[in-house]
């Protein structure tokens, strides 16, 4: 079977530890995303305006310390940032029940906690990019990105929709003491893994910040796969929380239904993800990254047109949202696993945290903006039309991809390009993590 073969990832146990951590700490924040605005509603009874910058404060990070985040992360041990991130979510999700423990909680508590839970997630989302390359062969990255694709797409379907439950019945503080839980058992699976990932070797003449900053940028600008990835990507990541922020209200107040529905829907999504994780690795090598990458995309978002046309009776609106978020959770878990497979194949390793977080930025920094967008359109064009607004974004995004020179790739580089912008470093190139071949 594929699966016992010699290399399977079902037999790398450092790796299947990694996963757990991070499908654990992953699953953490995506109930502490919901969480936090409940606790906001229901202990402070926080206005819509008070929602946003809270829901603003999450992403901010993004771009303001993407950047500095990313120099600072090549220069260091990635599983130690992974580790230190995990920690900082969780004294910052312990404040939420202490305060209101004893009564003093108040909304601008809440805005810094969603900050330092953005710059916590700013760091482990691009160190978890940077660190898979030295846990893993390259030709086990595919696999890898598509396991770890299908723990990221499930968790932001189910984890909001655990959310709700605990809420309901826990209450929103405690909730928030089941989110930082799971962080601890996340450090607790990574402190496990026995592979020690050798420190980066320290250049003889560093650059300044600002100058490795500009460097990835350029790295990113120059590249014909990477930036027309990051374009794509800020676009749909745009579109994509413009939607969200107006999804409960098309389906609690424009279609009548309950939230017990709206969980339903978005656990199908993570169905679809499950699949698309499973059928990303046999697509590709079949048909090539570049067609599936592209298909997917075009695929997912195409589908987002049969959301703002949902009407009627409950049974007829289930039976065109349902099959909606599946493909469109499918499809979208294929385009992210070969992607992020491809970036890494892209970028030299001693570039990939700051490469990573300057895409970052771009393409997690429009989501703010993304939720703004939403909220103005909701309120000026009617809440369906601004679906129907978001459904033409995501079908632009994927358009640029399919004109893009990604759409001819064939198959995934080989190796990635050389360094030769890099400064000589005290220690030899051997002593610096290696690269598969």
């Amino acid at each position: 079977m594929p699966n016992d073969r010699p290399g399977s990832l079902w037999r790398h146990a450092d790796f299947l530890r990694y996963w757990l951590s991070q499908t654990l700490s992953r699953s953490g924040v995506q109930i502490a995303t919901l969480a936090l605005p409940l606790a906001a509603i229901y202990l402070l009874d926080a206005s819509p305006g008070q929602l946003g910058i809270l829901n603003a404060a999450v992403f901010a990070p993004y771009l303001l310390v993407s950047l500095l985040a990313g120099v600072w992360i090549d220069r260091c041990r990635k599983r130690n940032l992974l580790i230190g991130a995990d920690l900082g979510r969780v004294l910052a999700l312990s404040a939420v029940p202490l305060l209101a423990l004893f009564g003093v909680l108040e909304i601008h508590h809440l805005y810094v906690i969603a900050f330092a839970m953005g710059v916590f997630a700013v760091f482990f989302d691009v160190s978890g990019t940077a660190y898979l390359p030295t846990l893993v062969g390259r030709e086990q990255l595919l696999d890898g990105n598509s396991k770890l694709q299908a723990s990221i797409v499930v968790t932001q379907s189910g984890g909001p929709a655990l959310a709700g439950v605990f809420v309901q019945f826990l209450g929103a503080p405690i909730t928030l003491v089941i989110s930082a839980v799971t962080s601890l058992t996340s450090v607790a699976s990574m402190l496990t893994i026995r592979n020690r990932e050798e420190k980066p070797p320290v250049p003889e003449q560093r650059q300044r910040a600002l100058a490795e900053i500009w460097e990835s940028l350029r790295f990113i600008a120059k590249d014909r796969y990477l930036r027309f990835l990051t374009v794509r990507s800020g676009v749909n990541n745009l579109f994509f929380t413009a939607r969200n922020t107006v999804l409960p209200l098309f389906v609690l107040q424009v279609l009548g239904l309950n939230s017990a529905i709206l969980g339903l829907i978005l656990g199908v999504g993570a169905l679809g993800a499950l699949l698309g994780a499973t059928i990303a690795k046999p697509m590709a090598q079949r048909l090539g990254p570049g067609r599936v990458i592209v298909g997917a995309y075009g695929i997912s978002s195409l589908a987002q047109i049969l959301l703002p046309a949902a009407h009627g009776p409950a049974s007829l609106v289930l039976a065109m949202l349902l099959p909606m978020f599946f493909v469109g959770g499918l499809f979208m878990t294929v385009g992210n696993t070969n992607v992020a497979t491809l970036q890494q194949m892209l970028i030299p390793q001693e570039k990939l945290g700051k490469v990573v977080a300057g895409m970052r930025t771009v393409t997690w920094g429009s989501m703010p903006l993304g939720a703004l967008l939403g909220g103005s359109l909701g309120s000026v064009l009617g809440v369906r039309e601004a679906l129907i607004v978001t459904a033409v974004g995501f079908c632009l995004s994927a358009l640029w991809i399919a004109l893009s020179p990604i759409a001819k790739l064939r198959s995934f580089p080989e190796s990635p390009p050389q360094d030769t912008t890099a400064v000589p470093t005290k220690e030899s190139p051997k002593s610096t993590t290696t690269e598969e071949s």
